[in-house]
């Protein structure tokens, strides 16, 4: 249920998004660690857990006029272009893997319906050898190229274009190509194929061997699963974390309980070793997104510890909210210890971000991240990746 305040974490997504929301929220406030050390009998308190450190990686977020550029910690690159409106246009998805024979991808799609070679318009003309490239259609009517020889043909057809097209009239779906060439140049430099014969946009004689291999990936090592937490003690845990988290809760401006509304109802605790669980604090509730507080405890009730997972690095201007004091859509699942980030930049799930991470027995370390900051019809949730682990 929604209420006049529930868009308030959501609008401060909305903002990084880009996207015309509700008034902006007050800053979450950093906890404050205190010791932990209490005589048997004492009251619970809460306590800050400082965020594990990440690698030292390099992902990279960009926006150029009207495409997004987003390369994450193994150096795989997407460029992504899309309307920058709610009339579901053409989308455009060009995807390259590191290394001198990184794979290749190139998608014309649209959420408004299939896209057809034979329909494709350049400035309002039609491109015989734009029809005629070795396009495929995909399960979600996506035309689709994977040889790189036809990506670079399509680059090379379309790059000096003002707009692409499917379709005539009022029907026609389109997508500027404003800041293509500088979107290619930049992914060509961030993997460092400049002046190769294959790069996308910059091309000459350097040899591609040059190329540097993929970054090894981290790979994040899941604690095991444990006990399962009964009915009765998940309810006792998540009465004792928000009663002695009331002083939490209310400088980080939750919601309270009303009448119609318990926003309690939404709390929920999840066993995450043998003496801990794992809270979630529901703090704000909107049309479609709930956003909470994390916290571990002691299977006793005691110990009560702020969780906030740490956030990847050099990425601090691509994310909704500074850190991740608040989760949205959050859950655990104790059966592969990952802990999940869902947030939503507006009800079409164009644009947002999601993170995961993986408690490895004593801290959560990031294991995913996906961003897309441009809201403009891509599809729901298909965000581009900026972190991933090894598989």
């Amino acid at each position: 249920m929604s209420h006049p305040l529930a868009l308030r974490p959501i609008s401060l997504l909305c903002a990084a998004l880009l996207v015309a929301c509700a008034p902006d929220t007050p800053s979450m406030p950093e906890a404050t660690p205190t010791d932990t050390a209490q005589p048997p009998d004492a009251p619970a308190t809460v306590t800050a857990e400082a965020p594990a450190a990440t690698p030292d990686a390099q992902p990279l977020y960009r926006q150029l006029r009207d495409f997004t550029v987003a390369c994450d910690n193994g150096l795989r690159c997407e460029i992504l272009g899309v309307s920058d409106d709610g009339n579901f246009g053409l989308v455009l998805r060009l995807r390259r893997d590191a290394g001198a024979d990184g794979a290749q991808q190139l998608r014309l799609e649209s959420q408004g319906g299939a896209v057809m070679a034979e329909a494709l318009r350049l400035d309002g003309r039609v491109q015989s050898a734009l029809r005629d490239l070795p396009w495929q259609v995909d399960d979600a009517d996506a035309l689709v190229l994977d040889d790189g020889a036809a990506i670079a043909r399509f680059i090379d057809l379309v790059g000096d274009g003002t707009q692409l097209t499917s379709g005539d009239g009022d029907g026609a779906r389109a997508l500027s190509l404003a800041g293509l060439r500088a979107a290619l140049l930049l992914v060509d430099e961030q993997q460092q194929r400049l002046d190769t014969p294959d790069a996308w946009q910059r091309r000459g004689e350097r040899d591609t061997a040059a190329v540097p291999a993929a970054p090894v990936l981290p790979r994040p090592v899941a604690a095991p699963a444990p006990a399962a937490l009964s009915d009765a003690d998940a309810a006792r845990l998540v009465r004792t974390v928000r009663e002695a988290s009331a002083d939490v809760l209310r400088a980080a401006d939750c919601d309270a309980p009303r009448e119609g509304f318990d926003i309690r109802d939404q709390d929920e605790a999840q066993p995450l070793d043998a003496t801990h669980a794992l809270v979630l604090t529901a703090c704000y509730s909107g049309a479609y997104q709930t956003s909470s507080l994390v916290f571990r405890v002691g299977r006793d009730g005691r110990d009560i510890t702020r969780v906030v997972p740490p956030s990847p690095p050099h990425l601090g201007d691509v994310q909704a909210m500074p850190e991740f004091a608040l989760l949205t859509s959050a859950g655990y699942d104790p059966a592969t210890a990952t802990l999940s980030h869902f947030a939503k930049g507006r009800g079409l799930a164009d644009c947002g971000e999601s993170a995961h991470w993986v408690f490895d027995g004593e801290r959560f370390v990031l294991s995913g991240y996906a961003a897309l900051r441009r809201c403009g019809g891509a599809a729901p949730g298909d965000w581009p990746t900026l972190w991933r682990s090894a598989e």
